[in-house]
């Protein structure tokens, strides 16, 4: 039997940038190790906590130790059915992987910027070879192009997907856009020639964007060395 869902009171934001906006701390880093931290009731809402060890390895907004823990949340389920929900896609960190994780202070502790909804990004193993660790102190346009970077690096890492679907590579699509406006243009090129058709169409519908808003790539800011 399936438990009626409830309406949850939180609202996805509606673009990258506003993920940005509700977090103290932004950061990439390797989730170390994962541990049950029991029902917790958020604005109201009975949730399944669990604390995530985190080794962060770049610091792009606010101040972050090298390691440190954080809550997030998932459906907490009861009895021996299912749950009915329908809604954005719940937090899903898994041991080992590595993260663009967007945080908040509660209190004494640090917990996921908003509470169930997975904000998060999966990237590539390791950081981007560059000697910079702390973008936190930058200009918001340098701090944007470090995590573009570490965006697009992830999904053209992402195997090509299956007939039928654009895949995982798509999802950072939206969220490069935003960051970087019209200096994504060339990372949506290099999937126009994919073997995937549906990759490759939506590809071309993010770069025809650019050209529809007529958003340009802007050069004054110094690229980060």
């Amino acid at each position: 039997m399936l438990i009626p869902h409830s309406h949850f009171p939180w609202a996805m934001p509606g673009n990258f940038l506003q993920r940005l906006h509700i977090s103290d701390v932004v950061v990439s880093g390797t989730i170390e190790s994962l541990s049950p931290a029991g029902v917790q009731k958020v604005d109201g809402e009975e949730l399944t906590a669990t604390t995530a060890r985190l080794r962060v390895d770049r610091v792009f907004q606010g101040e972050a130790e090298e390691e440190f823990r954080f809550t997030y949340f998932t459906l907490h389920m009861e009895g021996p059915g299912g749950y009915a929900y329908s809604g954005p896609p719940p937090a899903d960190f898994r041991p080992h992987k590595r993260y663009l994780v967007f945080l908040k202070r509660d209190k004494f502790d640090w917990v996921v910027a908003m509470p169930l909804y997975a904000l998060e990004f999966e990237l590539s193993p390791l950081p981007l070879t560059d000697s910079i660790r702390n973008f936190s102190r930058l200009l918001p346009e340098q701090r944007y192009e470090a995590i573009g970077e570490e965006l697009e690096m992830a999904a053209l890492l992402l195997p090509i997907p299956p007939p039928g679907v654009t895949g995982e590579a798509a999802a950072y699509f939206p969220p490069v856009y935003d960051l970087l406006g019209g200096c994504a243009e060339p990372f949506y090129r290099k999937f126009l020639s994919s073997p995937s058709p549906e990759l490759r169409a939506e590809a071309l519908r993010w770069s025809e964007l650019i050209s529809l808003r007529h958003r340009t790539c802007k050069t004054a800011v110094a690229p980060v060395k």
